[in-house]
């Protein structure tokens, strides 16, 4: 087991684990990365891939190495980027060539044995006449899948770009003929495809664009402000995560960073420069504030953009919970803040350890609501602990409205003695 101690990212430090792809299987976030095997030089010598897995984003097990000896590829230095998709209980892994070509490979568990399932790619360059690499595999919400391809014109000529075929059933072979992707922007290394909020995004290095249609027309946005490599989307608890390629010890390696990503009403995606350098699931009572977007897993709440402000806030109109493991440097501190709003009738807020049954280390009754969500209507409840803790715990915010009211959490944080006895 990996786990950065410098409570940093990458998540997998000085491995050059990089280029990631996540996903959801079962119980555990699942990593499908390629691998530098010479840091630093420059020249991509990538010799296999790696899958690694989590069940909290911050510890990673190594579960296999996947070899190009394994496909039709042979030994190769061009492990270039991958993807992988379940459907019915089987797992694909999509795998690049270089730029040359996109090979597939089929099996029972998502950390392989992987076996070459055509014997030849799945994409050789012949079907588009040009670079057929750089996979990645999208599943719609009405249970189609689709595989987005190539490269940006820029770098590779007039009519390169990104494509997008429909997969048959058997995910090994192409229900449709590719089309290229309308896209009002000069793409940018891989792309990847998810739809978030009712809609598509595309998304090439750390750029997106969006579209009602999963063939686009493709709507140039803006960047994540993440990376300015590969980017890869995916919902896990309630929570909208990116997985992204950074630069770890100076420069010398590429690896794999985990970031939250909040959606703005407009549909821009943000990510807090905070977190993409401390990573997620990193909670320290020494810092003035823990926003309360920053949830490990959440159930009925949804962030919401302070447009009277910046930020995010959470709301919830039912009874909710949000969780933050291991918050850290707890011994020295007495009490607990939170910044509140509430309309439409009271409520209360708890503060448990663990889960919503869990100890009660104190709560705040909210009698007197707000007429509207604004700024300069939020409050700040505060409770003193009724014994010592220790240094780390896992907490639970139990968030519990009247009937009716609307109640928004905005950040928290923990306070020393010194604070209350100046």
């Amino acid at each position: 087991m990996i786990s950065n101690p410098a409570h940093k990212n990458p998540i997998i430090p000085l491995r050059g684990v990089c280029d990631p792809h996540i996903h959801v299987f079962g119980d555990r976030m699942w990593l499908f990365a390629t691998h530098d095997a010479v840091p630093g030089s420059g020249s991509f010598s990538m010799s296999d891939w790696q899958i690694w897995s989590s069940d909290d984003c911050v510890g990673w097990k190594l579960e296999s190495v996947v070899r190009p000896e394994d496909f039709w590829m042979g030994k190769s230095g061009s492990c270039w980027a991958t993807d992988c998709a379940e459907r019915n209980g089987r797992y694909y892994f999509y795998f690049s060539d270089g730029n040359r070509s996109t090979g597939v490979g089929v099996a029972d568990r998502p950390e392989g044995p992987y076996r070459d399932v055509l014997g030849r790619p799945l994409l050789d360059g012949t079907v588009t006449t040009t670079t057929e690499y750089d996979p990645s595999v999208f599943r719609d919400e009405d249970g189609e899948y689709y595989i987005v391809f190539g490269g940006p014109s820029w770098a590779y000529g007039d009519g390169c770009g990104y494509f997008i075929a429909r997969l048959n059933e058997d995910m090994v072979s192409l229900a449709e003929t590719p089309r290229k992707i309308e896209l009002d922007h000069e793409g940018d290394d891989k792309a990847s495809l998810n739809r978030i909020g009712g809609r598509y995004y595309l998304s090439f290095g750390g750029f997106y664009a969006v579209s009602d249609c999963v063939y686009g027309p493709y709507k140039y946005i803006g960047h994540t402000g993440a990376s300015i490599d590969h980017t890869s989307f995916c919902e896990w608890n309630g929570q909208l995560f990116n997985a992204v390629t950074v630069i770890d010890h100076f420069g010398e390696y590429r690896s794999s960073g985990l970031c939250y990503v909040h959606v703005k009403d407009s549909g821009e995606l943000v990510t807090d420069p905070l977190i993409v350098e401390y990573g997620v699931g990193q909670y320290d009572s020494n810092w003035n504030r823990i926003e309360a977007e920053w949830f490990m897993s959440a159930r009925n709440v949804r962030k919401v953009e302070n447009t009277d402000l910046f930020g995010f806030s959470v709301s919830a109109d039912e009874d909710a919970v949000l969780r933050y493991p291991k918050i850290r440097n707890l011994a020295d501190k007495i009490g607990f803040a939170v910044n509140y709003d509430c309309v439409g009738g009271g409520g209360i807020i708890e503060l448990r350890e663990k889960d919503e049954n869990g100890r009660l280390f104190g709560e705040i009754r909210i009698e007197q609501p707000s007429p509207v969500f604004r700024w300069r209507n939020r409050r700040t409840g505060a409770f003193r602990f009724r014994e010592a803790l220790p240094d780390t715990l896992d907490f639970c915010l139990t968030v519990r409205p009247e009937k009716g009211a609307e109640m928004r959490i905005d950040c928290f944080h923990f306070f020393p003695d010194a604070i209350m006895n100046p």
